[in-house]
């Protein structure tokens, strides 16, 4: 994978690239090196994505999806939280981050409340199940980043760790753009 990241940064090094000036054969031999690289990317995506929706039992009580336990622990660190402000921070749209929060009520985890300021606005606050359920996730999480880095160090180094993660902030930063 190096070498091909290396390859297509190669290709990178005029300021602009005239795609429709290349012959069919450099299309081909782009294309076949970008995809390359590309694919390792929609692949983690798609398999981070499956990882993110299955179910966790963090607590020995409720089967959570990572969302769900991240939104519950938002609610329980932040206050007077929002649909509104739980979806910007999670980059979901108010309709999905509100499907998601209507579970969590259903499981007794999450009250809402009425702003006394704004009616059409509803204050989030964990219940007492729900503070301990976030407990027991932030305890999980902290076990399992810790198993994952301890994983990773394996095959990188510190260095290209924090390069990784400085690439999915960049990443992110990229396609928020759009």
């Amino acid at each position: 994978m190096h070498k091909v990241v290396e390859k297509v940064a190669a290709l990178l090094k005029p300021d602009h690239i005239d795609v429709d000036a290349m012959s069919g054969e450099e299309v081909h031999e782009f294309f076949t090196l970008s995809n390359e690289m590309m694919t390792a990317v929609y692949q983690f995506v798609l398999k981070y994505n499956d990882y993110i929706n299955a179910r966790q039992d963090y607590s020995g009580d409720e089967s959570l999806t990572m969302l769900e336990a991240h939104l519950l622990t938002d609610i329980c660190d932040y206050p007077d939280s929002t649909v509104t402000g739980l979806a910007n921070r999670w980059y979901r749209s108010v309709s999905a981050t509100s499907q998601t929060i209507r579970r969590l009520i259903q499981k007794d985890l999450v009250t809402r409340v009425n702003s006394k300021q704004d009616a059409k606005v509803f204050h989030l606050h964990p219940t007492d199940k729900g503070r301990q359920v976030s407990d027991a996730h932030k305890r999980y999480d902290i076990l399992d980043t810790i198993k994952t880095l301890k994983s990773l160090r394996h095959s990188l180094s510190q260095k290209e760790l924090v390069a990784f993660f400085k690439g999915l902030e960049a990443f992110t930063k990229l396609i928020k753009k759009h």
